[in-house]
């Protein structure tokens, strides 16, 4: 049986024609009529495609909708040519390479001699690049050769311009022939930026445009090993991949080309890996959005944020930048995706603190947080009027740990499918499975399953046990950010805040775009505080703590570079913990942890109304939005009163419905500061000649509110006992009358 192949089918515009106009017309005309119409066809279909090439296309959005980059036009031939410097190019306008290329001129210069732009004889009307690729000067290289242009031929992304042939011409050695693509680069685009960089935004879109065609190529054992502004082009809506004559296999040697300032530096003596490929892609980040200092014209060091104020800005941006381009290969990332992972969170965060736009959490390595802690202490104070029963509002280590995100499950790792399916076991049944796994071939190389026993003794409550456990795997995973971040668990239940707040700082310049190690040093950062007294005490001047809530780099300048070091003073613990509570709560609305450890934080440096704003900022759909509520309440009438405040404090709580369950305590709380301060400023009325919460401003009106408020919650007292004392309360503070 014929397998069915390509074949034409006759098309005719006039054959369906009633009147058979076409026979009547055909008469008319020349034989060759229906062949004219042919070609007229043809050339509306090419003047149309031209035409709407040409024309205006719209902008599109990249990362998620995070970012939108713009339509750049393609360049008209005649732009593309540029005059070739000096030395002279061995090939000029007009000639002829391998009987095929017709050289229409020079379009730059590289490492490896001129590029040229030339006409494929073979191919009608399209365009290619012919560059020089690695030179082979030895003998017992030539294999090598021959393996580089194999893989460069069977590279296939719709990212990376096509190789699509190899020839050697006397004049110039050989050539490698790639797909033309006719846009500006990245550095060309660049220069036409306002003060010549990019916005952050704009410059990771582009970067997390390109991360997939090194992805691919490290896949398939290739290194690009010259990625470089100029090596990235910018065409209609696409970002390609050009010049892939310094390409490399994984582990090469011989010449590795590269571009200094860009090339990591261990490539001259331990070769090329994916690392050195990340440090090119760190480098070029880098050199997007900074001016980074240059000695000779090759870029030296990053810049610190002492010096960048785009890095005192934004934190975890440095880190990012801090890590890719770490000289110790083995302190980088690792690959494409975990790097691709951590800029998306970088993304977020700047979007939020600069544009005040936020994303979802589409890429992280947490999962999101498991409760809350800090929400509730406060307004739990008040039940005391119910009970009798003195609250503490203090934080704890066991309440942190457990609302804190935790680590998500790597799925490429053998024992992934085995912890999946002990997920709703028992921690002591899924200690024993894990127990058992361990001594089994197939999940030898396995670092979910230790990770695992480390979960589950935790989770029994055996602290110590768990952090013998995770010394034991120093050997084999001490570099491993989720043994550092459970090292960091481990050490806040045992209430090592020091060794605790070590370790979270280390998963943050690992993991720079997770929230999760920010909101641990924040926690951690106001444990220490608490532990040494200083919880409710003013630190900061007003300016560093407004500037610090606000996220404002300046402010890591007031404090004198803390990036630099952990914390120990209390006033940089109190700096640390404002900021990065501020930062997750920015860019993570549904951590509300974050607003109320912020909330507390800022209450202990008496900016009560800032403390206000952070918690109306919760959002109204959120299940801790009442209790924000009435936490506000509470702060504006504690630290100095004003009657201002308390007004306030009052029309808030006449907004909640009065069935609200602790309506009437809070109620007491407002009459009560309302009270207080009158006596305080020996005042028989406030200023004001309105009400407050039903009863008169005065001392004689708010004593009346309150023995009336309180004998209503003595009916609802848990006991007799309780009920008799909120009875004496109330008659204390009943005025006295004749009768």
């Amino acid at each position: 049986m014929t397998e069915p192949h390509t074949e034409a089918v006759p098309f005719d515009p006039f054959a369906d024609d009633e009147d058979d106009l076409t026979g009547i017309v055909a008469e008319l005309q020349p034989e060759d009529y229906r062949a004219q119409v042919g070609i007229r066809a043809r050339e509306q279909a090419l003047s149309t495609f031209r035409s709407q090439s040409k024309e205006s296309h719209s902008d599109r959005t990249v990362a998620n909708g995070m970012v939108t980059l713009p339509f750049i036009p393609l360049i008209p031939l005649e732009d593309a040519l540029k005059e070739p410097g000096e030395p002279a190019p061995q090939l000029s306008a007009g000639d002829v390479v391998a009987g095929q290329y017709e050289i229409a001129g020079v379009i730059g210069h590289g490492g490896m001699g001129y590029i040229y732009l030339a006409n494929d004889r073979n191919v009608s009307g399209r365009m290619v690049v012919l560059k020089g690729i690695r030179a082979q000067a030895e003998a017992q290289q030539i294999g090598a050769a021959e393996a580089e242009r194999e893989f460069l031929a069977s590279i296939s992304h719709p990212e990376i311009v096509k190789a699509y042939n190899f020839v050697d011409d006397p004049r110039v050695g050989g050539l490698i022939v790639m797909e033309y693509v006719p846009g500006p680069s990245l550095s060309s685009q660049q220069q036409n930026q306002e003060n010549g960089v990019f916005s952050l935004d704009v410059a990771i879109g582009y970067i997390l445009e390109i991360l997939p065609a090194l992805e691919y190529l490290h896949s398939r054992g290739v290194l690009y090993n010259d990625l470089k502004p100029d090596n990235i082009i910018l065409t209609e809506d696409q970002v390609m991949l050009i010049d892939l004559g310094a390409v490399s296999g994984i582990g090469a040697f011989g010449y590795i080309y590269g571009t200094k300032g860009f090339q990591a530096p261990e490539v001259a003596t331990e070769g090329p890996s994916v690392a050195s490929d990340i440090f090119t892609i760190g480098r070029t980040l880098a050199s997007m959005v900074v001016h980074m200092p240059k000695e000779d014209g090759v870029m030296q060091d990053l810049p610190t944020p002492d010096d960048e104020p785009l890095f005192a800005h934004n934190m975890s941006l440095y880190r990012l930048l801090r890590r890719a381009t770490d000289p110790d290969p083995k302190e980088r990332f690792q690959d494409v995706r975990t790097l691709e992972t951590q800029l998306y969170g970088v993304l977020r965060e700047f979007l939020a603190v600069h544009r005040d736009e936020q994303f979802p959490a589409q890429h992280s390595l947490y999962s999101p947080q498991r409760s809350t802690f800090g929400t509730k202490h406060l307004v739990y104070r008040t039940d005391q009027l119910i009970d009798g029963i003195e609250r503490s509002v203090k934080i704890t280590s066991e309440e942190i740990n457990a609302a804190l995100p935790v680590p998500l499950l790597d799925r490429s790792d053998p024992g992934a499918s085995l912890i999946s399916g002990s997920s709703y076991s028992e921690p002591s049944e899924a200690l024993e499975t894990m127990r058992q796994a361990m001594n089994q071939e197939e999940f030898a190389t396995s670092k979910e399953i230790p990770l695992a026993v480390v979960r589950s003794l935790l989770d029994l409550g055996f602290i110590r046990e768990a952090r013998s456990w995770l010394e034991k795997l120093d050997s084999t995973m001490d570099t491993d950010w989720r043994h550092i971040w459970y090292s960091g668990i481990t050490h806040l239940l045992l209430d090592d805040y020091a060794g605790a707040q070590h370790a979270f700082n280390e998963v943050y310049n690992v993991l720079p775009g997770e929230p999760a190690p920010k909101l641990a040093r924040a926690a951690v950062s106001e444990l220490l505080l608490q532990d040494r007294g200083k919880n409710n005490t003013k630190l900061l001047d007003s300016s560093v703590a407004l500037a610090a809530a606000n996220l404002e780099g300046e402010a890591i300048a007031e404090v004198g570079g803390t990036w630099r070091h952990l914390a120990s003073k209390p006033e940089i613990l109190r700096f640390k913990a404002i900021y990065l509570y501020a930062l997750v709560w920015k860019t993570n609305p549904t951590t509300v942890s974050s607003a109320f450890g912020l909330a507390r934080q800022l209450m202990a440096e008496q900016q009560v109304d800032m403390a206000v704003a952070t918690l109306d900022s919760v959002s109204p759909a959120s299940t801790h939005y009442r209790m924000a509520e009435l936490t506000a309440i509470l702060h504006l009438i504690s630290g100095e009163l004003t009657e201002s405040r308390i007004r306030r404090a009052a029309r808030r709580i006449e907004a909640i419905p009065n069935n609200e369950a602790r309506f009437l305590q809070i109620k007491v709380a407002v009459l009560n500061a309302g009270l207080n301060w009158l006596r305080e400023h020996q005042l028989d009325a406030a200023a004001a000649a309105s009400d407050l919460l039903g009863y008169p401003f005065t001392q004689r009106g708010l004593q009346v509110g309150l023995y009336e408020s309180l004998r209503t919650l003595a009916r609802s007292a848990p006991n007799a006992h309780h009920r008799y004392a909120l009875a004496d309360m109330a008659n204390k503070v009943r005025p006295m009358t004749w009768f």
